[in-house]
């Protein structure tokens, strides 16, 4: 997993907002993340202020 490049991608996401959804999350990481991946990512996303929002608040 390269951990740089999809914060990369999430800061341009939530630049506006603060915010990055499940869904879009999803679609930059690749399918076989280990848990100390996620753990990873979370905490990256956490120490950025990136907050993670539920697909199904927007709709």
């Amino acid at each position: 997993m390269d951990l740089q490049k999809i914060m990369a991608k999430a800061r341009d996401v939530a630049k506006s907002s603060g915010t990055i959804t499940t869904e879009q999350l999803n679609g930059m990481c690749p399918n076989n993340m280990e848990p100390e991946d996620i753990a990873a990512l979370f905490a990256a996303l956490r120490t950025e202020g990136i907050r993670l929002k539920d697909d199904e608040a927007g709709r």
